[in-house]
């Protein structure tokens, strides 16, 4: 049974991710834990004073997400009653990454899965502002559902990797516990300013790792003035269901937030995408 943790804050974006996850794992045994993280400051005095003597302060921050969590369980588990899916909810009032990781240790899980609510700029429009934290913090592979994409059936796979990243059959092999490989095809996109030496070894177990005769490969250097190879490879990207990155903090994911051009590319990136660390 897959143990997959889905971020609740009850906003679209989230229960579009909660609805892309059921039909991605129909069919499938999963045990969902649905987390909601209350935020302290949205308590003022009065909600406080509002308690009764049998509540506890944690009692009183925590229980209308509580109520509305445990409708939304209610909810699922009607409406998916004939899927092998256990629903779980949870609700933490921690620092937001802490509370994440905290879940991820106690229920043995194997992917985070939240939406991205399209904010305007780079990394809000790409991932939320929380979701970017919790890629950057959470030792778990994350999977995020753009704002208002709806379910397609994974044919095609695009593996992203950066430029001191070696493609390792153990790193993706987390993601691949996710998706089924058996019905699936894969391509590559390398990210560095030159194509690593590498390259045919690389090329090589991926065919092997997913008994592929030929992988489509795609280097695009950082350094590049060629809009229209940036553009074909922001449509190759496109034209895959989902997207799998292997980075580590300090260089791809780095080189994301500090604006480096990489940015232009992924913000053209509308499809579900994992991320995985090195």
């Amino acid at each position: 049974m897959k143990n997959i943790l889905i971020l609740s804050n009850f906003e679209s974006y989230s229960i579009n991710a909660t609805t892309y996850a059921m039909q991605f794992f129909s069919g499938q045994s999963c045990h969902f834990y649905f987390l909601n993280i209350v935020k302290v400051w949205e308590y003022t005095t009065d909600n406080l004073m509002a308690a009764t003597n049998d509540e506890t302060l944690y009692d009183t921050i925590l229980s209308s997400s509580k109520s509305k969590l445990k409708k939304k369980v209610a909810y699922l588990e009607k409406t998916y009653a004939e899927e092998d899916f256990i629903f779980t909810d949870l609700v933490d009032y921690d620092v937001f990454t802490d509370a994440i990781q905290q879940a991820v240790k106690a229920y043995n899980i194997d992917c985070i899965l939240m939406g991205a609510d399209g904010k305007s700029n780079f990394t809000e429009r790409l991932f939320g502002s929380h979701s970017t934290r919790v890629v950057r913090k959470v030792d778990c592979p994350v999977c995020i559902i753009p704002d208002n994409y709806s379910y397609v059936s994974i044919h095609h796979v695009l593996l992203v990797l950066d430029q001191k990243n070696v493609y390792s059959s153990y790193i993706f092999d987390k993601a691949f516990k996710i998706i089924d490989r058996k019905s699936i095809t894969v391509s590559v996109l390398r990210l560095s300013e030159s194509e690593p030496l590498y390259k045919k070894e690389e090329v090589r177990q991926i065919a092997k790792d997913f008994d592929q005769s030929n992988v489509p490969y795609f280097h695009l250097s950082q350094r590049t003035d060629d809009k229209g190879k940036q553009l074909q490879i922001v449509d190759e990207v496109l034209h895959a269901d989902i997207n799998v990155i292997s980075t580590r903090p300090t260089s791809f994911s780095s080189r994301i937030f500090k604006n480096s051009g990489v940015d232009e590319l992924i913000s053209k990136i509308k499809k579900p995408t994992f991320f995985l660390k090195d």
